[in-house]
């Protein structure tokens, strides 16, 4: 999915926020990933373009993007702290071998968990959102290893 700098100007100024371009550059590139990088893997791509910014503005921006609810962090078991652009409801899929979260869409599940915690209604706490990191090895990454034996 490709945005334009027009759509994250006006998700910036949606959340209150003043549309710099080290903002929209950073919230448009992060958009990009396939998997959810860290502060450093988006430095390293940034810096590229715009040698000016520095990694403590990568990571004060990501800061303000998680605050404003633009952004989410995901913690993965080695309490590393990846991005993930994607905000709504969803799954994520954790390779124990590369480090690499990525995405997983399973409506059914999404329903059926929703369903259960309904029936379930855990006493004096509310239920705001439902995380799930399934742990794993990627399929691609075998294949590769099997082929080099």
């Amino acid at each position: 999915m490709s945005f334009s700098a027009a759509y994250f100007k006006q998700s910036l100024q949606d959340a209150g926020l003043k549309a710099t371009l080290p903002r929209i550059g950073i919230y448009q590139l992060l958009s990009t990933f396939k998997h959810h990088p860290s502060a450093e893997e988006l430095y390293q791509k940034v810096s590229k373009k715009h040698p000016s910014i520095s990694l403590a503005t990568i990571y004060k921006t990501l800061e303000v993007l998680v605050q404003n609810k633009l952004v989410k962090k995901v913690v993965t078991d080695e309490d590393k702290v990846r991005y993930d652009f994607r905000t709504d409801q969803h799954i994520h899929l954790y390779c124990e071998r590369t480090n690499k979260i990525t995405d997983y869409e399973d409506p059914e599940l999404d329903a059926l968990l929703i369903s259960y915690f309904k029936k379930k209604q855990i006493p004096d706490f509310t239920i705001k959102q439902i995380q799930i990191n399934i742990q794993g090895e990627c399929q691609q990454l075998l294949k590769k290893n099997k082929n080099k034996v």
